[in-house]
């Protein structure tokens, strides 16, 4: 413990004695610091915040990843519409438009457009906030030696380029957006043209049915047969009582009995006839279109009920086709803005960098660290001369050395 005391005790009386050069070297270092950072390039910064994108659907992969237990795996706050204004402001094609708008390959001082690029993704900065909004900042760096002309430069440039990508994104997102629409109306147009054709032909379907089979209302149509069949059946069994109540008292030969009869012989003709749905040319029922022959009614009701479901199925398509066509027609035409402004970009008043305040004790900081050591060390070699000549002389050597190795080599080079 005493053997710490007594060390900490050195390092002190060293600093003690050495004061005044490691307050002077601080004051110098930190007034070149200070000095440098007023000559040394500044950068300014803008921002601009714009509202989260409504989303179109509810069905989006976000909002069933925002419903998990999990929190969407660290996504599910960030809706699809978000996501694809972040995609597109990172996308080259956003980056290229900045380039060549601000002409960076001339103000970076780079080769090419590539390199150009690379260096604008360092200035600009995109970020999704609490709040959800999306929050971008752009930067934009004098040349060394700023005038007041060129820091003014940077700060309106910093907020033109910031406004410049909102404005971008907003004319590629409506963009993406109409050639969408327009795939979907195309898509939906050419759907709704072939339900037009196949309505076309089931209704021609439908007509060449009735036409064929003189099928005009089919149920109100086979109502009516089994009414008049059931009317006819009802009087022939009348009379086929009344003729055995003659043939009881009266002889076969009785022109009573023989009228009877003739008369139950043309009733089940006529019965006959109704159920093929064929009549004599001088038959009353000869155009009594109404009535359907009862013999085809099973495979006639099949074809309806086919034919009635396609035509009923290609109605509900045009139900649902037009409004979607109109809808698509729509959005297609559709050109309003896409992106919604909170915080427009300001010119910038203070500088994002260097940080004069920082940047000045930093050197600060480094000039008492080598200037301390530099104290320690000429200790260490004032009380090695005294306590171990042998070493001393044996380290200066090896000094002397090193110096003349490298003056040879800077007189080399």
């Amino acid at each position: 413990m005493a053997n710490t005391q007594a060390n900490l005790l050195d390092y002190l009386a060293v600093l003690v004695k050495w004061r005044k050069l490691i307050a002077i070297n601080f004051f110098i270092v930190c007034l070149i610091a200070a000095a440098f950072s007023l000559i040394m390039p500044q950068t300014y910064t803008a921002h601009t915040t714009i509202l989260p994108p409504k989303e179109e659907g509810a069905m989006g992969i976000s909002s069933f990843l925002r419903n998990l237990p999990i929190g969407g795996m660290g996504i599910g706050n960030v809706s699809d519409e978000a996501n694809l204004f972040l995609a597109i402001l990172n996308s080259r094609t956003m980056m290229e438009s900045v380039v060549e708008k601000f002409d960076l390959v001339n103000r970076y001082k780079v080769k090419n457009i590539e390199k150009a690029i690379l260096t604008l993704r360092d200035h600009v900065t995109f970020e999704i906030t609490k709040e959800e909004t999306i929050t971008l900042s752009a930067s934009a760096t004098t040349k060394t030696f700023p005038t007041s002309a060129k820091r003014e430069e940077a700060r309106t440039t910093s907020r033109d380029m910031a406004n410049f990508f909102i404005r971008r994104l907003d004319e590629i997102n409506r963009q993406l957006k109409s050639e969408k629409a327009r795939n979907d109306r195309l898509f939906i147009e050419n759907r709704y043209h072939q339900n037009l054709e196949d309505l076309h032909r089931a209704e021609e379907a439908m007509k060449a049915f009735s036409q064929k089979n003189g099928a005009v209302a089919l149920e109100a149509q086979i109502k009516a047969v089994i009414e008049v069949l059931a009317e006819m059946k009802a009087r022939i069994i009348s009379k086929e009582i009344d003729l055995k109540l003659q043939r009881s008292y009266l002889d076969e030969t009785h022109p009573d009995y023989l009228r009877s009869k003739r008369e139950l012989e043309e009733m089940n003709q006529k019965y006959a006839q109704i159920k093929r749905g064929s009549f004599d040319a001088d038959d009353d029922l000869k155009n009594a279109d109404v009535l359907l022959p009862i013999e085809k009614v099973p495979d006639l009701v099949t074809q309806y009920g086919r034919l009635l479901r396609e035509f009923s199925l290609q109605m509900k398509l045009m139900e649902f086709l037009l409004p979607e066509y109109e809808t698509a027609k729509i959005e297609e035409a559709k050109n309003t803005p896409t992106v919604q402004v909170l915080d427009e970009a300001v010119a910038p008043i203070k500088r994002s960098k260097p940080k004069r305040a920082i940047f000045v004790l930093l050197w600060g900081a480094v000039s008492l660290i080598i200037t301390s050591a530099y104290a320690f060390g000429k200790e260490y070699l004032e009380r090695l001369k005294n306590e171990d000549a042998q070493s001393h002389r044996q380290l200066s050597q090896l000094f002397s050395t090193v110096r003349r190795d490298f003056q040879r080599k800077k007189t080399r080079g």
